[in-house]
Formats: structure tokens, C-alpha cells, sequence
């Protein structure tokens, strides 16, 4: 059997898994079925009064989080006839859209590695916990997460062409525009890339337009939500003391755990080793250490509403946040040994605290966004050649098994 044949083999056990999945119902969130089965009212209302619907939306009882564009566009499909089972299956192609682009843009980043690797380093989608149930279970941040990957792909043809810099800097801003429609908080990672233009253009023409077209894009939005008493920003699913709802320490220390669980596979000998030393180094790293232990301090976020990986490890098996905390700061010295701690990865971070301002931090916001970012948009010196990505693509077969099981006990046993 020939490699590109035991790759088609391994591609359609994959998929057998997936379609496993339907038969079985799978939701390894634990609430990808009751997201779907709630939001069921928005298609159906839609499809009966589009206006009515629209004018009403985020308010009584179609208060709702997400942006109506998903559900107005599902609508179409209903009122032609497709019942919701037939959405469901429907939906499956959104798991080859993503790993199509991903795979484009993964050409585009190392233009010079074997194909074949990167094909089987874009199979590992389907082990994500995340986009499996969303798969099964249809929901606006899986498509908002290919149309991103849309703007990805076009940013990183702007960083490697000289030639169209520009149409395709235009064509990014566009993808990420429409992913932000999508889901809303996708929107701020406009601040990375209009930072990046800039870098590029300066105070140029090109860059006055760009400016101008993110805001033509986002006008129409800015009118909706303003004529929905901003509905978005004022939904809660349970109230929270204020003191829990704006700790931006509680933001920081999870979501950087989140961000270390998938930057795992990029790890080695050489980082870990890096990284012990910069911890030996108090004197140094006397700044480091106060802001770990200033968030370590301030942190007070609740159970129940997510927290990643770590957190939950750490309270289901310790009792207590010990361990996130220990996580938090080998994190930190890491990211610091892996050479991450610039302006331009700090940026990046800021986005993604941005990008969940609500309390809940539940993974299936960062899976697989982060896995994108790491791999496209973050500043590294990691992937020098062939060898180091070949043994990165086996660390990360082997996160989202262990990933994948632990869900499935999550779900099954607990």
C-alpha cells in the first residue's frame, strides 16, 4: 500500500468516526445539542416573518447571544424544505471547507514542506472535541471559524506577495468582516491585522482605504445593534458579582492556560530546559514573577462556567485551583523560553481576551482558533524545517486524543 493510499485510509476512518458521531448523537461540549435545539425558534421565526423576526431579535423571548445572520441564513434553507435532520447532515461539509482552507493556508506558511505531512496534519481536525460536535450540531462560531480562516489565508498571501499587498489586504479584512457576522467577537482581531497593514503601508493612501472599508463593513452592524438596544452586550445567562464579571485576572490566568494546552506540541527539550532556568533566574525575572502572582491573587472565577482544561483538572481531581495555578506560571516561563514574549504576540493575546469578555470561558470559543493562530499568526522561531514539524504534527495527534478521551469520560462517566 502506498503512503498516499494509507493517507486516503486513514482520512475515511476519520470521517467513519464523524459519521459514528451523527448516528450516536455525539456532543462532547456537553451542550452543542441544547445550543442547537434552543436556537431552533430563531430558524423557524425567521422563516415565517424575516422583519418582525429581525426587529425583534435580543429582546423577550428572543433574547439570544449570538449575531442573527447564521440562523437567518439556515432559515433560507428551511422554508425551501429541508427539515432540521436534514440541516444536521447537511452541515457536514463544513468539517471539509475547514480542512480544505486549512490546508491552503498551511501550503501557503511552509511552501517548501511535503505536502503529504501537511494533509495528515490537517486530519487532526477531526479528533478536535469541539468541531466534532459542532458538526453533529450546527452552530455559528464553527462557520465563523472557516470564514476566518478565509482572512487568514489571504493575510498570509499579504505577508508573502508583494505584488497584490494590498487587494489582498482588502480581501482579509473583507473574510474576517464576514466571520465576524458570523460571530460577533471575532471582530477584534481586526486590531491585530489593521496593525499589521500599518506596518506595511504607514500613513499611505492604501491604508486610508483599508480604514475606510473596515468601516463601511462594520456599519451595518453598528446600526443593528444599536437599533436592538445593543442586546449583545447586555445578555447574561446568570448574574455574577461584578467584582467576578470584570477580573481581568481570572481572563488572563485561564485563557493562558488555554493557549499553553495548545502550544504543548511546539515544546522541547531545548524550551523546557530554557524555561527551568529562566526560573531559577528570581532576580531577573522579578517583574514575571509579580505579574503571576498578582493574577494568582486577584483570581476568584467560579465553577460552572467553563475555565478550560486545566481548571477543571485541577478542581475535579485537587479541589481546589493548586494546580491551574502552578500551570499558569510554567505557562508563562514558556511562552518567555519560546521566545513568544514580544509586542506583536502580546497584541494577539490582548485579542483574545477581547474576544471573551462575557464570564464564561468555555473551550469550544478557542478550539480550534488558537491552534490557527499559533500556527499563522503568532511571531515564532519554532518550525525551522521538515523534521521539527513532522514531530509536531505527532504531539498534536496525540493532545486531541487525550483530549478527545478526556471529553468522552467528561461526558460519559462523570
Amino acid at each position: 500500500m502506498s503512503k498516499d493510499q494509507k493517507l486516503n485510509f486513514f482520512g475515511f476512518f476519520l470521517f467513519f468516526t464523524l459519521i459514528f458521531a451523527f448516528f450516536s448523537s455525539e456532543d462532547l461540549l456537553g451542550g452543542a445539542q441544547h445550543d442547537f435545539i434552543f436556537h431552533k425558534k430563531f430558524i423557524i421565526l425567521f422563516s415565517e416573518d424575516f422583519f418582525n423576526t429581525l426587529r425583534n431579535y435580543g429582546s423577550d423571548s428572543l433574547i439570544a447571544q449570538n449575531s442573527p445572520v447564521f440562523y437567518i441564513l439556515i432559515s433560507f434553507l428551511f422554508k425551501m424544505g429541508m427539515d432540521f435532520e436534514s440541516i444536521r447532515y447537511l452541515n457536514i461539509i463544513s468539517i471539509f471547507i475547514m480542512i480544505y482552507i486549512f490546508f491552503e493556508c498551511l501550503k501557503i506558511k511552509f511552501k517548501n514542506t511535503d505536502k503529504y505531512l501537511l494533509k495528515i496534519l490537517v486530519l487532526v481536525l477531526f479528533l478536535s472535541p469541539t468541531v466534532r460536535s459542532l458538526v453533529v450540531w450546527p452552530y455559528p462560531i464553527l462557520w465563523s471559524f472557516i470564514v476566518f480562516l478565509l482572512s487568514v489565508k489571504h493575510y498570509l498571501f499579504f505577508c508573502n506577495s508583494k505584488k497584490d499587498s494590498f487587494s489582498n489586504a482588502l480581501k482579509s479584512t473583507f473574510y474576517l468582516a464576514a466571520a465576524a457576522y458570523l460571530t460577533p467577537n471575532i471582530s477584534v482581531f481586526v486590531i491585530f491585522f489593521i496593525y499589521k497593514f500599518f506596518l506595511k503601508f504607514k500613513y499611505s493612501r492604501e491604508f486610508t482605504y483599508i480604514i475606510f472599508f473596515n468601516i463601511l463593513l462594520a456599519l451595518p452592524a453598528t446600526i443593528f445593534l444599536f437599533t436592538n438596544d445593543f442586546y449583545f452586550f447586555k445578555y447574561s445567562v446568570v448574574s455574577v458579582d461584578i467584582n467576578v464579571l470584570y477580573n481581568i485576572s481570572n481572563k488572563i490566568l485561564i485563557i493562558s492556560t488555554i493557549i499553553f494546552f495548545y502550544f504543548l506540541p511546539f515544546t522541547n527539550k531545548k524550551i523546557w530546559k530554557n524555561s527551568l532556568q529562566e526560573l531559577m533566574k528570581l532576580q531577573k525575572n522579578y517583574l514575571l514573577i509579580l505579574f503571576c502572582f498578582f493574577n494568582i491573587y486577584f483570581f476568584n472565577f467560579p465553577e460552572g462556567f467553563g475555565g478550560g482544561i486545566f481548571f477543571h483538572l485541577s478542581n475535579n481531581f485537587f479541589s481546589n485551583n493548586l494546580m491551574l495555578f502552578l500551570i499558569f506560571i510554567i505557562s508563562i516561563y514558556v511562552f518567555k523560553a519560546a521566545g513568544l514574549l514580544n509586542f506583536q504576540n502580546f497584541l494577539i493575546f490582548l485579542c483574545l481576551i477581547l474576544y471573551n469578555l462575557q464570564i464564561s470561558i468555555y473551550h469550544k470559543y478557542y478550539e480550534p482558533l488558537i491552534l490557527f493562530i499559533i500556527l499563522f499568526l503568532i511571531s515564532n522561531n519554532i518550525i525551522k524545517n521538515k523534521s521539527i514539524l513532522i514531530e509536531i504534527t505527532k504531539k498534536y495527534y496525540y493532545l486531541f486524543i487525550f483530549f478527545l478521551a478526556a471529553s468522552f469520560y467528561k461526558v460519559l462517566i462523570l
